[in-house]
């Protein structure tokens, strides 16, 4: 698998069976066996080390680890959006209270599997 990586901290961004597009002005490439591969998390791309990889600082887990958070709290954030709205426009269709039509998508949603 060949690797592309962020050259200012090491972070690895995304795996590809061969060589990804990259922005060569910010990012490098680096080969790896599939018995080694990094984890995103915890390994940060380093030149001088014979497996070209180094585990994580600790400051780099947390930072992504926050970041991370960051993404899944905008995620749910964009679906709660988009049951305001669905919701909305339902009642405005129906012509019917907010409130009921919320209730009424949430009782589907949660049906769901």
């Amino acid at each position: 698998m060949v690797y592309a990586y962020r050259l200012s901290d090491g972070q690895f961004l995304r795996g590809y069976p061969q060589t990804p597009p990259y922005d060569p002005e910010t990012e490098g490439v680096q080969e790896y066996p599939t018995h080694a591969r990094p984890d995103m998390r915890l390994h940060r791309f380093d030149a001088l080390a014979t497996t070209k990889m180094r585990l994580a600082t600790a400051q780099e887990l947390a930072d992504y680890d926050a970041a991370r958070e960051s993404l899944i709290e905008q995620a749910r954030f964009d679906d709660e959006k988009m049951l305001k709205a669905v919701a909305i426009w339902t009642a405005q269709k129906l012509n019917i209270p907010l409130l009921t039509a919320r209730q009424e998508i949430v009782a589907i949603y949660r049906g769901l599997n």
